[in-house]
């Protein structure tokens, strides 16, 4: 049996889009041996290798609904502090550590003092995915162990290398592309499509490390922090991976 390696990009709420990915992949027996993942691809990712099913992950997100209720959490810095996070980890987690889940996960994050990836796989579970989700300018950095860390995928939105290792066919899932009816109309926007432009940049460098790369299209069209439309984030994904898994013969190209 062919070990199968899950990876998962950052992308905020599009992020959902991974959900309807794997309720297909789960839907054609697919099983994974290893997952890693980026911001909210790391989030997700440790729901799924702790046994959740995508669908109760997204019964869990339908809960949230909106990251408006980050804004009671601002810091002395005017920035957001990553404590909700954490939270919101904390209250649907059922492990704390790497060591308790079913599968191996591992999480990406930027740290912010040596301009490199750090790749979590081991220890505290929340911490990591805290580091990995923080997002620059809207949270503060978290320290981890002394040092600073922000959102993985900065450098790596895609961290294809740590299951690339371990596995024999790695797929991939992006969920953040780019939207090209962009109007600069203020330098807020300017700067966010700037970060948005680079986190893209190395994701299409790693790609090609994947068996199988699936970037659902219409995702551009979603706001990155708003969760009022978790299920057609939901259904995109899922349709898009059922056409692939087809397309591509996916379950026939693994057992052979």
């Amino acid at each position: 049996m062919k070990k199968v390696g899950l990876v998962l990009s950052g992308g905020g709420a599009r992020g959902i889009a991974h959900l309807g990915v794997i309720k297909a992949l789960e839907e054609a027996g697919l099983i994974f041996s290893a997952i890693s993942g980026s911001s909210a691809g790391a989030i997700i990712g440790a729901f799924y290798a702790q046994g959740f099913t995508a669908d109760e992950i997204i019964c869990i997100v339908k809960e949230v609904k909106t990251y408006h209720f980050l804004l009671p959490s601002l810091s002395w810095k005017g920035l957001l502090k990553i404590d909700v996070i954490r939270r919101f980890a904390d209250r649907h987690l059922r492990v704390t550590t790497f060591e308790e889940l079913a599968i191996p996960l591992y999480v990406a994050a930027t740290h912010l003092k040596s301009g490199r990836t750090k790749i979590f796989q081991s220890g505290d579970l929340v911490s990591a995915l805290a580091a990995s989700s923080c997002i620059p300018v809207l949270f503060d950095p978290v320290e981890y162990e002394g040092e600073l860390y922000i959102d993985g995928g900065i450098l790596n939105n895609l961290p294809v290398e740590p299951v690339r290792k371990s596995c024999d066919v790695v797929i991939g899932s992006h969920c953040n592309p780019v939207d090209h009816n962009f109007d600069a109309k203020n330098a807020k926007l300017v700067m966010e499509r700037a970060l948005l432009l680079a986190i893209s940049c190395n994701v299409y460098s790693r790609s090609g490390l994947c068996d199988f790369f699936f970037e659902p299209k219409g995702l551009e069209t979603y706001k990155v922090m708003d969760l009022s439309a978790v299920d057609d984030m939901y259904e995109i994904g899922y349709i898009e991976a059922k056409k692939q898994i087809e397309a591509q013969q996916i379950v026939e190209r693994l057992n052979t």
